[in-house]
């Protein structure tokens, strides 16, 4: 079973992201997070594990959201395939729209130097919106 740890959100692109108690999802992403709205990408996504394998390697604790995900997340498959519908607490449905960013496309946020959303990072949309909070369930629905 995949739980959420953390939900964060940041007013101001390219500053970092700091965890909130419970967060409203909507068409257009995160209410309040300074990418609503932004793109297609409305959502952003870090499992826990792979932020684990960085903190030994870098020997730096990386405290949820300090990467700039919106999402860190425990428990979920080591790859998630486009078109995945990833499903959280009672309401909310999030479908996985592709996993790092493009060869060359700029990442604005870096934390001491270390960046994973390029790399390691999932990007969602959402499909249903609604409340979550940390502590939530994450299962996934269907994958295309």
């Amino acid at each position: 079973m995949a739980i959420l740890l953390a939900v964060c959100i940041s007013s101001k692109r390219s500053s970092p992201k700091r965890t909130v108690e419970k967060a409203f999802f909507a068409s257009g992403g995160i209410e309040g997070d300074s990418h609503f709205g932004f793109n297609e990408r409305e959502v952003s996504l870090l499992r826990r594990e792979d932020v684990e394998k960085t903190e030994q390697q870098a020997n730096i604790l990386f405290p949820p959201g300090s990467l700039a995900e919106n999402l860190l997340v425990k428990g979920l498959p080591e790859d998630l395939s486009p078109g995945t519908i990833l499903a959280i607490g009672a309401t909310v449905k999030l479908e996985v729209i592709e996993k790092g960013k493009k060869p060359g496309e700029p990442h604005t946020y870096d934390y001491m130097g270390w960046c994973l959303l390029p790399i390691w990072g999932y990007f969602l949309r959402v499909v249903q919106g609604g409340e979550v909070v940390p502590g939530d369930r994450v299962s996934l629905l269907e994958t295309n």
